[in-house]
């Protein structure tokens, strides 16, 4: 709790930013201090895309429509007492275009192996390292598939 209310007197900041425009815009917020500040400065629609699957208190919004990406996430929130007018499970948000490009890749990823080319494996570590101790077991776990030539490891390491 201590850490929204930290994220939320800093995006107090960043109101006069945001004085200059209608109060009944739509605010749709890809990160939590956006989301504060827009309603720290009177904002009445305002959604905040929760930024981790993991439920903290400083990713979500009082007074903002919170979108979040899973259910876990989503019945977290809840028992930590955000009230359910305030949530809504909206599922992960992917760019268009890597949607729109799936069956073309998958049947290039199937030929790929056909081919008898290595397996690629793309881990997301997360900007906070909470991951750490599981990705070092994972990439040592991996390393004599990756030495054979049988696995291309990428780590994409950051948040976004």
């Amino acid at each position: 709790e201590d850490s929204l209310r930290v994220t939320y007197q800093f995006a107090e900041h960043m109101v006069p930013l945001m004085n200059g425009l209608d109060k009944n815009s739509p605010i749709i917020a890809s990160h939590c201090m956006v989301a504060c500040a827009a309603v720290a400065a009177g904002f009445k629609n305002v959604i905040n895309l929760v930024i981790d699957n993991h439920a903290q208190w400083f990713v979500v919004v009082p007074g903002a429509l919170n979108l979040v990406q899973g259910p876990s996430n989503y019945h977290s929130f809840l028992k930590m007492g955000v009230p359910e007018k305030d949530l809504a499970l909206a599922g992960h948000w992917i760019p268009r275009d890597l949607v729109e490009g799936i069956p073309d890749t998958c049947t290039r990823r199937i030929a790929r192996r056909k081919a008898g080319k290595p397996l690629r494996i793309i881990i997301p570590v997360g900007g906070a390292g909470a991951q750490r101790k599981f990705i070092v077991n994972l990439v040592g776990s991996l390393s004599g598939l990756v030495k054979e030539g049988k696995v291309q490891l990428f780590l994409n390491a950051a948040d976004h």
